[in-house]
């Protein structure tokens, strides 16, 4: 979640709301078991396994991120790895079909937990997906990615393009450094 230039309700002067029109609220739970409400918008992106950035969109809070799933693929993934919101029998089929291997975390349902098995498949598929985490955590810190500068959904998502590319540009210079030094 990303928070909303105008995220509070207020009124301007002529008695107008004041709050990004475009944005919307999101609520989830916290890890403390609090409930958390925020208004802005979602940042979801496509990461290979070096941390490269492959493909970014930017919605309203409220939209799912299981929505936006197939946007973010490109076609070329031998492996799709995401976390158990993704997870339905709909995603499941369309991934066999384009021969991708589903790394999706499995999901435990109400009177149904994870079985032992499930459990040690999600730990294995974590350690691949925390890299997405890793990146997110980037972008926050280091590109001001935790909050929009902008009103709108257009602007924010050239916004987040230009931080995808500016991450990108690091990773290799990274990567790069990296190889030199190993040879």
């Amino acid at each position: 979640m990303i928070k909303a230039k105008n995220n509070r309700p207020n009124k301007d002067k002529q008695g107008n709301n004041t709050q990004d029109k475009e944005a919307a609220y999101n609520v989830k739970n916290g890890s403390d078991g609090m409930r958390k409400t925020t208004y802005g918008f979602k940042a979801h992106i496509n990461v290979e396994e070096d941390g490269y950035i492959k493909r970014y969109d930017f919605t309203a809070g409220n939209v799912h991120d299981s929505q936006v799933f197939e946007s973010l693929l490109t076609g070329q993934e031998k492996e799709a790895y995401a976390d158990s919101a993704y997870k339905s029998q709909k995603r499941d089929e369309s991934l066999k079909s384009k021969r991708v291997e589903n790394r999706i975390l499995e999901r435990a349902y109400r009177n149904k937990p994870l079985t032992e098995k499930q459990k040690r498949k999600n730990q294995q598929i974590s350690i691949t997906r925390s890299i997405v985490e890793r990146t997110f955590g980037v972008l926050k810190q280091h590109h001001g990615m935790a909050n929009t500068r902008y009103l709108g959904i257009a602007r924010n998502k050239a916004r987040l393009g230009l931080m995808c590319i500016a991450h990108n540009l690091k990773r290799a210079m990274l990567l790069h450094r990296s190889s030199i030094q190993c040879t």
